[in-house]
């Protein structure tokens, strides 16, 4: 059955992605001198991240990626998100994208305060200036930082950050939200106030495509499964 285009959240069309890697002897001096002289060339080696990917997701689905270590999982997301360009193909999503994709302090300047972080990092992550100011007081509850939030990022530990940074994510409502191994979380009082924060936003978040090593987490959030193995999506199932 051919699914309407209005329904869809994600397209993607025979989506590769392909990078070119030389080696070490490509550098090497003398070779290049006698390849200049021989005229020889050699051609890099072509590594395949992504081959012919064909997949429709529709709008309010909640997709997990499962795969082994350099499968392409991360790689897909990056595609989908319009973080990477794919070599070949084409990539159409409709909607806001919220893309979570880096480690549990990315987007944060550490210079900035905790209060100026959370309103850049909405920001940067496709929420409007006014939409996060109206959303600061709840970060700010929410992260349990207290007066803390006013000093600088710098002067926070580890599992300050995580908090900062979970507040704000979870305080955002994008039409498609994409996660790479999910959010970090911090210590054991804040993880159980987080979790239910956590299945909110994953569940008022428009459509879902989740990443990760976990088939608890993936049985817990998703409603569909996709194995992407050496690049290709091999299956895809409830």
């Amino acid at each position: 059955m051919t699914q309407r285009t209005d329904d869809l959240a994600i397209a993607l069309s025979d989506v590769w992605v392909q990078y070119k890697v030389r080696s070490a002897h490509h550098y090497n001096l003398k070779r290049s001198l006698v390849n200049a002289i021989t005229r020889r060339k050699e051609a890099p080696e072509i590594i395949t991240a992504l081959e012919n990917v064909n997949l429709r997701i529709p709008k309010g689905v909640r997709l997990g990626i499962v795969g082994p270590n350099g499968s392409g999982k991360s790689t897909l997301l990056a595609v989908m998100s319009g973080a990477l360009r794919p070599s070949r193909g084409s990539v159409t999503v409709h909607g806001r994208v919220l893309a979570l994709l880096g480690g549990p302090d990315e987007g944060l300047d550490p210079e900035q305060t905790g209060r100026e972080n959370a309103l850049s990092l909405g920001v940067r992550l496709g929420e409007s200036a006014d939409g996060m100011r109206e959303r600061i007081d709840d970060i700010h509850d929410f992260s349990g930082l207290g007066n803390r939030f006013d000093h600088p990022l710098y002067t926070y530990s580890s599992g300050m950050q995580i908090r900062l940074r979970f507040s704000t994510i979870t305080s955002l409502k994008p039409d498609v939200l994409l996660i790479d191994e999910g959010i970090g979380m911090a210590d054991s009082e804040f993880n159980q106030r987080a979790s239910q924060r956590l299945a909110a936003f994953l569940s008022n978040s428009g459509t879902l495509v989740m990443a990760s090593h976990s088939e608890a987490v993936i049985a817990e959030h998703c409603d569909e499964r996709l194995v992407v193995d050496k690049g290709r999506a091999v299956a895809q199932n409830a």
